[in-house]
């Protein structure tokens, strides 16, 4: 049977503010509405995984929120609360929260199954499932900026399928994915659970799951977020074995594009200087209007006929790219290549299979061969083992050949972007698939050969570091949501936005009905 959350739950995280700052609800009252739509939704969609035990905590935090709202409304003179001063928010299960477990997306490396043998759980948190994990000690960087903007920490978000935390499923239909791997923030934002949100993307895991549960998705400019680069990756970078930015990073996801940008300035770091939320709230319908009108849009469509697509994705994106055109963009197919995809592919799984190995040794404090051993002792995913064991027969010569692939990719990236303001490609290449298959096998007849083909096309965006928006296009001939990924130059993210709220005010598509 379908619920129907509270009122307060469905309004965009601005609006709630708003209410809150006014004194029309109070943070214990949305706290009760957000804890009983939690309860009555997440055991079926498997979204939140880690809630703070201890409800009374929260309602202290909550309490204390009403405290300084009440003192800020009674006094002009008195300090004004953060915006996100008594929302309850989630963080994505790879940053620490002090009181809570980080459990990478359940990876059995960080935990251990509970025995009558274990002599202390002091610090710890048990799962039902009996895998004890431990908690934090102190905030990430990160979630200390979010706690110092006053939003209670109510739990960690979901991996998107793992042994340990299962599978989160898509609140559109239940038995289909929600997407990866901020699937547990999309599913959490699409089911009200939350009105924002954070999410991390190397390989899409901001863009996917926002196209596949109707929301909108911010993948800033890489380097934006990226706190103290430690002396390893200063030497790696110098010596072209790295990239000169991150590949992967953490962005915000929300039903409407003003929260991305609000959340974003208030998660990037200390002192920054590029970016102001209020060069996008502060436009009004004429200045989008402006900004669409002749604007440059270049839709890159299947590049060249090299990414394959599931039937009718393709034709869904490109017309619900036509609300540009309506708008008095300029918006020209691309059909031919931009560039050598196998080339970018192969670069590709040389970079990510290093990070992601280097980044496991440094948590794990193994050595390359011991780390491989613990990895299949400890049942970890089968793919996070193949992504290490490529490491093993790849030498530095090929790590910095495809660097400088990347690098080769960067001009005519560029070269387009003197062209054209932004680009486009279909969030994902499917539409949700079955929840209990790992990753779709073939599309479109072509045989996916890894576990990630299937996410081909978020690889040129990724490799470049650019910002990138992903806008709901509703739902499809599938019956389910879908997304469109718009990048552009480095820098840019405000303007990305900025099409992002024209597009909100002039949504013209169905959506489908939410199950939950």
């Amino acid at each position: 049977m379908k619920t129907i959350p509270a009122e307060s739950l469905t309004l965009s995280a601005i609006d709630l503010s708003r209410r809150l700052h006014s004194r029309e609800i109070t943070a214990v009252e949305l706290l009760k509405a957000t804890l009983e739509r939690v309860d009555e939704v997440n055991p079926k969609i498997r979204a939140i995984i880690a809630l703070q035990k201890d409800r009374d905590k929260l309602f202290k935090e909550a309490k204390e929120a009403d405290f300084d709202l009440d003192s800020a409304a009674s006094d002009r003179n008195a300090k004004k609360p953060s915006w996100l001063r008594g929302i309850p928010l989630c963080v994505k299960d790879l940053e620490d929260v002090q009181g809570l477990p980080t459990t990478f997306g359940g990876c059995p490396l960080f935990g251990k199954q509970f025995t009558e043998e274990m002599t202390t759980m002091e610090n710890s948190y048990m799962f039902d499932n009996g895998w004890v994990f431990q908690n934090a000690n102190e905030d990430s960087a990160y979630v200390q900026r979010l706690r110092e903007a006053g939003a209670p920490e109510l739990g960690m978000g979901c991996h998107s399928y793992n042994t340990i935390h299962g599978t989160t499923l898509n609140p559109f239909d239940l038995s289909l994915s929600a997407g990866g791997s901020s699937g547990g923030a999309a599913a959490a934002i699409a089911s009200y659970m939350l009105c924002v949100s954070d999410g991390s993307d190397m390989m899409g895991s901001l863009r996917n799951p926002a196209g596949w549960n109707n929301l909108y998705s911010l993948r800033p400019t890489s380097e934006w977020m990226e706190e103290n680069v430690n002396d390893k990756i200063k030497d790696a970078r110098k010596n072209g074995l790295e990239l000169q930015y991150p590949i992967s990073t953490i962005g915000p996801m929300a039903r409407c594009p003003r929260d991305l940008a609000m959340f974003l300035d208030t998660i990037l770091p200390e002192g920054h200087t590029y970016f102001d939320a209020s060069t996008v709230l502060d436009c009004d319908s004429k200045d989008l209007d402006e900004i669409v009108n002749g604007c440059k849009i270049g839709w890159l469509n299947d590049w060249g006929g090299s990414i394959p697509f599931e039937e009718g994705i393709l034709d869904h994106c490109r017309a619900a790219l036509n609300v540009f055109e309506v708008g008095g963009a300029n918006i020209q197919d691309l059909n031919d290549a931009s560039f050598s995809n196998d080339e970018l592919w192969e670069s590709w799984m040389i970079i990510r299979s290093h990070k992601i190995f280097n980044s496991l040794q440094e948590r794990t404090c193994c050595n390359t061969n011991d780390l491989i051993k613990t990895m299949k002792a400890r049942g970890v995913k089968s793919e996070a083992i193949w992504e290490c064991e490529q490491v093993e027969f790849q030498t530095k010569q090929q790590l910095k050949n495809a660097v400088s692939k990347v690098r080769e990719w960067s001009s005519c990236a560029y070269a387009l972007l003197e062209r054209y303001d932004c680009l486009v490609l279909p969030s994902s290449q499917t539409y949700p698939f079955d929840a209990f298959n790992d990753w779709p096998r073939s599309i479109a007849g072509e045989n996916m050969d890894t576990y990630h083909r299937w996410m081909n096309v978020m690889v040129p965006v990724t490799l470049l570091g650019l910002p990138c928006i992903t806008l709901p296009c509703g739902e499809g001939n599938t019956g389910m949501p879908v997304g469109l990924s718009i990048c552009a130059k480095k820098g840019c993210d405000a303007f990305l936005l900025q099409l992002a709220v024209w597009h909100h005010n002039n949504l013209a598509f169905s959506v489908p009905d939410l199950l939950v």
